[in-house]
């Protein structure tokens, strides 16, 4: 059950009564307020500032008081100069997390007064709560309900902020789709179940849905998604989801292998138990097709999503082969651990021929993006600035911070091959670059971005531990591609 969120008319804090969530800065030597208050909250506060609560980002402390309100969430937001959204949405969410573990069923919050947008400050708040009281326990043989169900804001009420609420529920939503798809493991996660599960998230939603099993792929000249799929079992699919809000025409396209074990080159066996992460650009794109739909967004905007299974078997495609994609280009292949460029090949190519304003593709591509950024940013590639540096604006917004990295010449010539138009691997030197480089080959004159998410995804060792986002698959990129999306939308209004 999703948290419920309602707008309250601005009061006072010691008018407010129940369990109420206090925004506080890190000062110099204690703990300042971010809101006014006054008499016996404010010495109640003062009592605790700079001994036991300092306000860093992300600290929660809690004072049950004889009063109205009754109870204190303090909620660090760090120090007032480094505050942006998503500490925000860091904050929030702890502290939701902090009503939840005290048992709480309803819980208020005041907004800090800042330099922000109040509707953006709302949204940011609304969407920490959310996505930090996220749980996946489909596996689990005693779940633990949420206690917490209600969070009460108490702010201006005016359109701007009614839409920020609804924005932010509507936005989650998508992000959990995203997240509940990413977390389930391979064998519940087929390509066949993808598909079932791509089209169980958005059938209601009036997103026009076809899911292209192996005849048709092998008609349709797909020969990146028909050969990495042909070493499996489980037959590979390509989704296509179109939602129709009126407006240009913009693709997402999502890398989804629900199991990656390399192939024939086969993966070492260390974490290869998080090879089912595989499929977060797939799932990232269903969730941005929900969320798209939810807002109603006034774009058109189409999903592809090619499903394979990697597997080694005596039908596996192998190194040395050839394949042929549907534009017509060429790859020998050196790796086949190197097989998400393969069916995002097609599938751009596929998005290509549709003439978008923006294509942009979401993938677990490769583990030199985490060498290169650690798991703290995505991967941006761009063939153009402009696309490039709006995806970095929405980045910065969202919290899912991308950083752009070149494509220059050098980097495809390492790409040559002498039997075929390229090879699907150019080497360790710079490979998020040459992968890259690799898709590039197959957008056409298009507008086109590719994120590289391998290293954002999911949690892993030397990820940043944030609030609103809990151990396992993120959903990155599905509030980031929505954020660029709807500035998109505004901007033909």
């Amino acid at each position: 059950m999703m948290l419920e969120v309602k707008l309250e008319a601005e009061r006072k804090p010691d008018e407010i009564s129940g369990a109420l969530i206090v925004p506080m800065f890190k000062g110099e030597e204690k703990a300042e307020p971010a809101v006014e208050l006054k008499g016996d909250l404010e010495a109640v506060v003062g009592r605790v500032s700079g001994h036991e609560f300092k306000a860093e980002l992300e600290e929660v402390y809690s004072i049950p008081i004889e009063a109205a309100p009754d109870r204190l969430i303090l909620a660090g937001l760090g120090e007032k100069k480094e505050l942006d959204l998503d500490c925000l949405r860091r904050a929030y969410g702890k502290a939701a997390l902090k009503a939840d573990e005290l048992e709480l069923e309803s819980v208020n919050a005041v907004i800090p007064k800042i330099d922000k947008p109040v509707h953006e400050v709302v949204q940011a708040i609304v969407e920490g709560a959310i996505l930090a009281l996220y749980r996946f326990e489909r596996y689990k043989s005693e779940k633990k309900e949420r206690k917490l169900r209600e969070l009460k804001i108490f702010t201006k009420i005016n359109e701007e902020t009614k839409k920020a609420v609804e924005a932010a529920i509507k936005i989650c939503e998508g992000v959990k789709v995203a997240r509940d798809i990413a977390n389930t493991p391979s064998s519940d996660c087929t390509p066949e179940k993808f598909a079932e599960m791509a089209v169980a998230a958005v059938k209601n939603l009036g997103i026009r849905y076809r899911v292209y099993g192996m005849k048709e792929l092998q008609e349709m000249g797909m020969g990146g998604i028909v050969n990495v799929g042909r070493g499996s079992r489980h037959e590979p699919k390509l989704i296509e989801l179109e939602y129709d809000g009126g407006g240009d025409l913009y693709v997402a396209a999502g890398k989804a292998v629900t199991f990656d074990s390399g192939g024939i080159s086969i993966k070492p066996h260390e974490k290869l138990h998080e090879m089912k992460f595989d499929k977060s650009g797939g799932a990232a794109v269903v969730g941005i097709l929900v969320a798209a739909a939810l807002l109603k967004l006034p774009v058109r905007l189409i999903g592809l999503i090619p499903v394979v299974e990697n597997m080694p078997s005596g039908s596996a495609y192998k190194p040395g082969d050839i394949i042929r994609f549907r534009n017509g280009k060429t790859a020998e292949i050196i790796s086949t651990d190197a097989e998400g460029r393969l069916i995002l090949a097609d599938a751009l190519a596929y998005a290509a021929e549709k003439k978008p304003r923006a294509l942009i593709d979401l993938a677990t591509l490769t583990g030199a993006c985490v060498i290169a950024l650690g798991n703290h940013a995505s991967g941006l590639f761009s063939n153009n600035d402009e696309l490039a540096e709006k995806l970095i604006k929405s980045g910065e917004e969202t919290g899912e911070r991308v950083w752009r990295l070149p494509l220059w010449k050098p980097y495809y010539n390492q790409l040559k091959s002498e039997v075929a138009d390229m090879k699907n691997t150019g080497g360790s030197a710079g490979g998020a670059i040459t992968a890259a480089a690799f898709l590039s080959n197959f957008v056409g004159d298009n507008a086109w971005a590719h994120l590289d998410i391998a290293g954002t995804a999911w949690t892993q060792e030397q990820s940043e531990q944030k609030s609103y986002i809990p151990k396992g698959a993120t959903g990155v990129g599905v509030r980031l591609v929505i954020n660029f999306l709807m500035k998109e939308g505004k901007k033909k209004n």
